[in-house]
């Protein structure tokens, strides 16, 4: 994920790099101007009280593709996507979160590592991100598409391919190694990517990947998530879990920051969100605790990174966060 995490931004020896910079601004005008350029043209507004963007666009030509790096730095909403484009987009989630929407009752979530692709041509779609939402995204053309399905598939694609939308990828999937492939590639060679021969090979890999997923999901489409609205008392606490998870509130904080009784919290968890209001927040906490084990500086210690967060028991939280990701805290920081 490093690869992509970084690309368009720092350069080969790792430095900060503004090559590949569109825009950096806070100014709302400024910034659609070129996410039109980039995208297609579609309506967005700031979801809250902030109202400024805090914005920085990268992005590199990959044959017919784009590839772009972005966010908004405010929460969202994006509709309205012009379907005269002519284009579509694969938007790859690398922090915070997105939600796609298919039609006013089903959506798809994408987290870190997450992938969504769709046809903005051929079907509705509109988003909702989070204030802390980062995207790589790659903005194709859909008749060079069409006609690449032609050349390695022998026929034209069945139109039904198109309308569908999907999330797919995840942080141990073949499109994040791809991606991260592509991204390296950049990195390292980027005249070669924007101008050889190398371009047009990433170019092709990209896009049969991309349509063996689309012919897969014609063949075995995803189950719909049904929206639901989630009370605010829910919102509520999420809210107060993530501002105040490195103290480890108790579940009768957390049921009085939402206004509401310990029991009505915890049947209103069960229901929307699957699990307790406190496996919430040992969630919350242990995925904070690893992104900053991700990023922490030389000599960092586990005990200072988890102290920080507010365990005590280092031994509890060890099996915990191993429970939860597969690996100790030690081993996530030599990775970092």
């Amino acid at each position: 994920m490093e690869a992509i995490r970084n690309v368009l931004v720092t350069d080969v020896t790792g430095a900060p790099s503004t090559r590949h910079r569109l825009v950096a601004s806070t100014d709302w005008d400024e910034v659609q101007h070129w996410c039109k350029q980039v995208y297609m043209p579609y309506d967005a507004a700031p979801v809250g009280l902030v109202r400024q963007p805090d914005s920085v666009l990268d992005a590199i030509r990959i044959g017919h593709f784009t590839l772009s790096r972005f966010s908004y730095g405010v929460p969202v909403h994006l509709t309205g996507f012009a379907a005269e484009a002519g284009t579509g987009m694969v938007l790859t989630t690398l922090r915070g979160a997105i939600r796609h929407w298919s039609s006013g009752r089903e959506y798809a979530d994408t987290g870190v590592g997450e992938a969504f692709l769709v046809d903005n041509s051929r079907t509705h779609y509109w988003l909702d991100a989070d204030p802390h939402h980062l995207q790589v995204n790659l903005t194709f053309q859909h008749d060079a598409m069409a006609a690449l399905h032609e050349r390695w598939f022998g026929a034209p694609a069945d139109e039904r391919m198109w309308a569908c939308k999907f999330r797919f990828g995840g942080a141990q999937s073949s499109w994040i190694s791809l991606l991260s492939y592509v991204c390296r590639c950049i990195t390292e060679m980027p005249d070669a990517v924007e101008q050889g021969p190398l371009g047009r090979h990433l170019e092709e890999m990209i896009g049969l990947h991309l349509l063996t997923l689309w012919r897969q999901q014609l063949e075995s489409p995803q189950e719909p998530t049904v929206h639901r609205l989630v009370p605010r008392h829910v919102l509520l606490a999420e809210q107060h879990m993530r501002d105040h998870a490195p103290d480890a509130p108790t579940l009768s904080e957390l049921a009085r920051s939402a206004g509401v009784s310990v029991r009505t919290l915890n049947a209103a968890f069960r229901e929307f969100r699957g699990c307790t209001p406190m496996q919430c927040l040992r969630d919350i906490r242990l995925n904070g605790v690893r992104a900053e084990l991700l990023v922490a500086p030389p000599q960092s210690k586990v005990r200072d990174v988890a102290g920080s967060w507010g365990y005590a028991n280092l031994g509890m939280f060890a099996a915990s966060y191993r429970n939860r990701f597969g690996e100790s805290p030690s081993a996530t920081l030599s990775r970092r």
